[in-house]
């Protein structure tokens, strides 16, 4: 029985992490697969997560209980891989991705009442790949590079964590760690290229649809985008006995103009540029596995990047920096103990005042076999000011949920 145990275990660490990066790096794990003849292969993974949260606020706004999706609405992917042709293989991948608050139900949510989005499949990932030795090309709808692996590392990515800026009736689901220690860069259209993982040193690099930069509190905004985003990051696995560290660092850089002000003015420039760096570390040992990670950006935000508040009043890129670090324990091969701190700062500026976002998690999460995993978790979030309630919150979260992954 124990035996049995600990192999459920390793399988659903290495599915979660599969999983995961298939989301961020454009690699997929076929859980059920069938092939013909031929050679062709297909394949379908996914996961349902549903959990009961309650957040007790220091205002009826960040106050409330839900039942929703965890962090990462519940998935189903179909992937499709063709036989190799002159050491190329090419392969696809469509993950459709859904919210369990669908649907039409309590007034009070606005996830459950005239929301299409959280009424429709989310496509987020639809992407081709063409792999051989000089490594892989990615190109469609996936997960951008900058600050992926702090979405990787944290622990909530498919279970709990936290609502955006505490606000308990969000249309979407939780919000991971967001709100403090890093930004989320989102699904996004884009070429994406991977040197051989192979190695010990790897890159990637990758330009995508841009964004508009803008702040959607106070309503200024730069529309008009010339040119792509781009990314970069560099990770370093060097080889340590039983130890497995991954380094990485990456960037990010756009350009947007038009920029106007909430009353049609123009902004003090009409172009706005935005940047960010990030870097950080992961280490495996035994029973232990820690991360550490720190980002600087310039409008960029401080939660969905470029997306909310990335702006101030005049039209002027905001400086942000954060800070996230985590640590789980594996007492027994079934049980993970986490406890993450992070931190983000937004900056004052002549004419938008910042904040300082804060938030402490702990949590339980168990194996009961390869398939399904329950969670709990404790939380708190605190902002010197919530840009959504422009007050000071203070926000304690009690959270339970199950997670079916196949």
């Amino acid at each position: 029985m124990k035996k049995a145990i600990s192999n459920s275990t390793a399988f659903e660490r290495k599915a979660l992490a599969a999983l995961v990066c298939a989301a961020i790096a454009g690699h997929a794990n076929a859980a059920v697969e069938f092939e013909t003849p031929a050679g062709w292969k297909f394949s379908t993974d996914g996961w349902i997560i549903l959990q009961a949260h309650k957040q007790n606020g220091d205002t009826k706004d960040t106050t409330g209980f839900r039942i929703t999706s965890g962090t990462t609405p519940s998935l189903i992917a179909f992937n499709v891989a063709a036989p190799a042709v002159d050491g190329v293989t090419l392969s696809s991948r469509v993950g459709l991705y859904i919210n369990a608050q669908s649907g039409q139900g309590n007034f009070r949510n606005a996830g459950n009442v005239g929301n299409t989005g959280a009424q429709a499949l989310d496509p987020r990932e639809i992407w081709g790949k063409a792999a051989a030795s000089w490594g892989e090309v990615i190109f469609g709808k996936a997960y951008s590079i900058y600050q992926g692996e702090a979405v990787l590392a944290d622990a909530s990515v498919l279970a709990g964590g936290l609502t955006g800026y505490d606000n308990v009736n969000t249309s979407n689901a939780l919000a991971a760690t967001f709100n403090a220690g890093y930004l989320y860069t989102n699904f996004n259209a884009g070429v994406r290229y991977n040197s051989p993982q192979s190695e010990p040193l790897t890159v990637s690099v990758g330009i995508y649809d841009p964004s508009e930069i803008r702040n959607v509190f106070i309503g200024s905004g730069a529309d008009q985008t010339t040119s792509p985003r781009v990314e970069a990051g560099v990770y370093f696995k060097p080889h340590l006995g039983d130890a497995k560290v991954k380094l990485y660092a990456d960037a990010t850089y756009q350009r947007a103009q038009d920029c106007k002000t909430a009353s049609g003015a123009p902004c003090a420039s009409d172009h706005v540029t935005t940047s960010g760096v990030s870097a950080g570390t992961t280490v495996d040992l035994g029973a232990f596995n820690f991360h550490l990670s720190g980002f600087s950006a310039k409008g960029l935000g401080s939660l969905l990047m470029q997306d909310l508040d990335a702006l101030d009043a005049d039209g002027r890129e905001r400086k942000s920096r954060g800070l996230f670090t985590q640590l789980v324990y594996h007492p027994t091969p079934a049980l993970s103990l986490r406890y993450s701190y992070g931190r983000t700062t937004i900056d004052d500026t002549a004419a938008t005042p910042g904040h300082v976002a804060r938030s402490n998690i702990v949590g339980a999460y168990y194996a009961v076999n390869q398939y399904l995993t329950t969670y709990g978790e404790l939380a708190n979030s605190r902002f010197s000011r919530n840009p959504v309630f422009n007050t000071r919150t203070d926000t304690n979260y009690a959270t339970v949920g199950a997670r079916f992954m196949w």
